[in-house]
């Protein structure tokens, strides 16, 4: 080869290595966007399906597509609570949005002619509820508003007139990155990294919030993720703050913004820009609210019962948090009522459960007077945000995919109960982190080791956010988390009891798992 031809080649893999570079560095090509719909949402018809075995085709009645229509029942009441004014808006705990699903799923269980359908009231303790808020940020002479923008849950309200405040950004909100500054009398802008959503992020297991209310900040708020622009609903404590055994409210006024919009404030205040904030917030603390299990049985053919829960409330339109749970309920109604009750062995026990959002109070009552209420159970199945679709981070890009996120979950029971539910979920193809959660999470966590007891959850980047849509939850996860409950509930009704509690172990045996 001549040196003009070695010159040539190599200056043409050097341009080729540039456009790559540049391509990468841009973010990721969408050019093709078939698996998407028209707003950018993983298209139903684009999710694999296993191949199920012919013993098991008789559960594939159970169809996703009609499971999404009645979780929009579900969602359609929140939008109701959007379109009547409210800023704070959803199936929020206490109010008569709520109140709507307890009249949903009492209508449901008298369609299906349940037994012992009834209500059961409890109590709330007094409820906070903003009515009103105003965040503008001011810098170089301009203003800046954002929709992302919401008073972090159970914030005190401000004085009358409002707070004026420098904004002071520390980053993530480590020590180092308190580290020489002076936040006290500010608004403190913290950065957090959902790990994987609001459940678990950042500005809380790095004690971020903590740190800015012990340092005397007067305003703390929180930027959530690394793309998008979510509006959240999210308290300023949490996992991580105050330590194990030190969790301490937070009573400094407090704010969440999407990442977008927080971004915007980041990059004046990375120019040299001085930013000020102007926030006002009016809260309501009602009292004397209340918020229902509604309780409905299919009976079966014994005394013995098998209990399934689902919870009511949700913020925004809560589609995966959790009318996902509730769609996954009332399937399972719909299946088991056209068996015929000589062939059920045990009532099924339906329970819309109460205000989850607010100490899940129906649960812990079933936990408080598990001697009786739970006496004859087999089996207790908790359905909360069951499917959604999986996503990856990239270039700063969230980017969704044709696969089902894989769940959290845990079962307690027998081995024969580990191998009939795992067999279940492997035959329908829901997909499950390897390692089971060290405890039972959502409205059975209190009540989880009272009887033998199964979940599956999923807690996204967008749980409790105005994402939180129909869109985001695939008919594929619907109809396989249905499909493997109700062929579990068939299994375990060929077991007796005895046969699905844990095996109480001596220290000196040993594991058979």
């Amino acid at each position: 080869m001549s040196i003009r031809s070695a010159f040539g080649a190599t200056r043409a893999f050097l341009i080729c290595a540039l456009f790559l570079v540049i391509a990468w560095s841009s973010g990721p090509s969408a050019q093709d966007r078939r698996l998407l719909d028209a707003n950018g949402y993983v298209r139903d018809d684009a999710y694999p399906r296993p191949l199920v075995p012919a013993a098991d085709q008789k559960y594939l009645k159970i169809d996703g597509l009609k499971m999404k229509e009645v979780m929009k029942e579900v969602v359609a009441i929140s939008l109701k609570s959007r379109d009547d004014g409210n800023k704070y808006w959803g199936r929020i705990a206490g109010s008569k949005y709520e109140a709507m699903v307890h009249d949903w799923a009492e209508a449901k269980f008298k369609k299906y002619g349940l037994q012992d359908i009834h209500r059961q009231p409890f109590k709330m303790s007094t409820q906070w509820f903003p009515t009103d808020w105003d965040y503008t940020f001011t810098a170089g002479g301009k203003s800046y508003t954002f929709k992302s923008t919401n008073p972090s849950l159970d914030s005190p309200p401000t004085p009358p007139g409002g707070l004026d405040l420098d904004v002071v950004w520390v980053g993530t909100g480590t020590a180092a990155d308190f580290a020489g500054r002076d936040v006290k009398g500010k608004a403190v802008l913290i950065h957090s990294i959902p790990a994987p959503g609001s459940m678990g992020h950042s500005a809380a297991y790095e004690r971020a919030m903590a740190r800015a209310a012990e340092r005397g900040a007067a305003a703390i708020g929180v930027v959530y993720g690394i793309s998008d622009n979510f509006a959240i609903w999210q308290g300023l404590g949490g996992q991580g703050e105050g330590g194990p055994g030190r969790q301490r409210p937070i009573t400094t006024p407090g704010f969440f913004m999407g990442f977008k919009d927080g971004k915007v404030i980041r990059d004046l205040i990375g120019a040299g820009e001085p930013v000020k904030l102007k926030m006002k917030l009016t809260v309501e603390m009602r009292e004397g609210l209340t918020s229902s299990n509604v309780w409905g049985t299919l009976p079966g053919m014994t005394d013995e019962n098998i209990i399934i829960l689902a919870h009511q409330d949700g913020y925004y339109e809560a589609a995966l948090d959790n009318a996902s749970g509730q769609s996954v309920m009332m399937t399972l109604l719909d299946y088991f009522s056209q068996v015929p009750k000589e062939q059920r062995r045990r009532s099924i026990t339906f329970v819309a459960t109460a205000s989850h959002h607010q100490g899940s109070p129906g649960t812990k009552w079933m936990h408080d007077n598990r001697d009786t209420v739970l006496a004859k159970t087999a089996l207790m199945i908790n359905c909360e945000h069951v499917s959604v679709s999986d996503t990856k981070y990239w270039n700063g890009v969230l980017r969704k995919a044709n696969v089902v996120a894989p769940r959290r979950w845990w079962i307690h029971g027998s081995e024969r109960l580990f191998d009939t539910v795992l067999k279940s979920y492997g035959t329908f193809g829901v997909g499950l982190i390897a390692d089971m959660d060290p405890n039972a999470s959502g409205d059975m966590g209190v009540v989880a080791k009272d009887v033998p007891s199964i979940q599956i959850i999923r807690s996204p980047v967008t749980k409790h956010t105005d994402d939180d849509k129909p869109e985001w939850v695939p008919a594929a996860g619907l109809e396989a988390v249905a499909r493997s409950y109700a062929r579990i509930i068939d299994e375990v009704n060929k077991l007796d009891r005895k046969d699905l509690v844990p095996v109480v172990r001596t220290s000196t045996q040993p594991a058979s798992r």
